[in-house]
């Protein structure tokens, strides 16, 4: 390709290929391919990588770009030849919202939908506790990787804004660990400094080095100032009971966001007109300022809502408000799981469980003659017994 305007590539890119081995054409034949001289596709790189993009595509894709459907025997690992276009053309301009969504995305209603079959539990979780493959009777079988993965360490959203000053233009929404359930804090390109919550002192997270500098938590050593510490706390809340925990996390992020999203307003007006006033100092100081309080409000926000989370489905229940109740001051229920569930516990255990109806009054053999009829009390309706 010697067209800059439509590809661009280093000037060995095949000539590097043929003196390695990796391409057996001519420097000038037409058929050579980057993508399959560098990295032919495998069954893993479709089903584990391109599904993912796959996703993406089917949810923003004018249909005249992409077909979705045509693409599916690709993204299963199926059929390696029918390869997708590389960029398609989205039916909508996209907002912030929405690619937060995309990379939040599980393969819902779709064919690689983890949600419905056993290994989703009764909470109907995407995620797998057992790698990407595992193996039963000599056949290998894989786990679907999403691409809200609960493996992400951190992630980003930019936003690239003309019409402001330099230090104003690149916005990245930051947020530590799954891009699903973390809180993402606005951090101008300008700001010179982070709330020491999400301060990682270019240690890339390596413990020693965090160590040396002061900075609570890593990997292996919790800390309540560590964002990405709080993230997981919030993460594993919904990954353990997905149904019930998932809505409530989903609300604090939007509540959250709108309040640093007016946050952000207000601190663009003050920074720009100091901008304005030729004090670049205060101006650069205001951003800075911001990205401290941003990170220290999601910090505090996250704390906050792993408390309420724990309160709330302590013990694999409900718990909420009632101030009538003289004890807690709450009640305590269970959860509720789909007929869906049940029918594949019954099928899976049989008469296992199964509750046999009760006796007429009388009718057990072998009874004294001064047994009672009248009925008992349902050990259910005790109170501490749960139920």
């Amino acid at each position: 390709c010697d067209d800059e305007k439509a590809c661009l590539m280093a000037p060995d890119v095949v000539s590097f290929a043929i003196a390695h081995g990796y391409f057996h054409g001519e420097a000038d034949d037409p058929s050579f391919s980057f993508s399959d001289v560098f990295d032919p596709v495998t069954f893993e790189g479709a089903r584990f990588c391109e599904a993912r993009v796959w996703s993406v595509f089917s949810a923003v894709a004018d249909p005249a770009s992409f077909d979705a459907a045509a693409h599916l025997d690709y993204a299963q690992g199926r059929n390696l030849t029918n390869r997708m276009p590389l960029f398609v053309k989205p039916k909508a301009k996209l907002t912030r919202a929405q690619v937060h969504s995309l990379l939040s995305l599980h393969y819902e209603d779709s064919w690689l939908s983890p949600y419905a079959d056993v290994g989703a539990g009764a909470e109907h979780s995407p995620y797998r506790w057992n790698g990407l493959t595992w193996e039963y009777e000599g056949k290998t079988y894989v786990n679907e990787r999403v691409v809200g993965t609960q493996y992400t360490a951190w992630h980003w959203v930019a936003q690239l804004r003309r019409g402001v000053p330099k230090p104003m233009g690149a916005l990245q929404w930051w947020g530590a660990d799954d891009h699903t359930w973390a809180p993402k804090i606005p951090l101008h390109g300008g700001a010179s400094a982070v709330h020491s919550s999400y301060d990682d002192a270019d240690c890339t997270a390596r413990a020693a080095c965090r160590r040396a500098h002061g900075l609570q938590g890593n990997v292996r050593e919790f800390s309540l100032h560590s964002a990405w510490w709080l993230a997981n706390l919030v993460a594993d809340q919904v990954y353990a009971k997905a149904d019930r925990a998932a809505p409530l996390v989903r609300k604090a992020r939007a509540e959250l966001d709108a309040a640093l999203t007016a946050a952000l307003v207000d601190a663009d007006d003050k920074a720009a007109r100091a901008f304005a006033a030729g004090d670049a100092k205060g101006a650069l100081a205001t951003l800075t300022d911001h990205a401290v309080a941003a990170g220290a409000a999601a910090t505090a926000r996250w704390t906050a809502l792993w408390q309420e989370l724990l309160v709330s489905f302590i013990d694999g229940r409900v718990t909420a408000a009632n101030p009538k109740e003289p004890v807690c001051e709450c009640t305590k229920e269970s959860a509720t799981f789909s007929e869906a569930w049940k029918a594949k516990v019954v099928a899976d255990t049989g008469d296992h469980y199964l509750q046999p109806p009760a006796p007429p009054p009388g009718a057990l053999a072998g009874q004294p003659t001064w047994f009672h009829a009248k009925p008992t009390r349902s050990k259910l309706s005790i109170p501490g017994v749960a139920h």
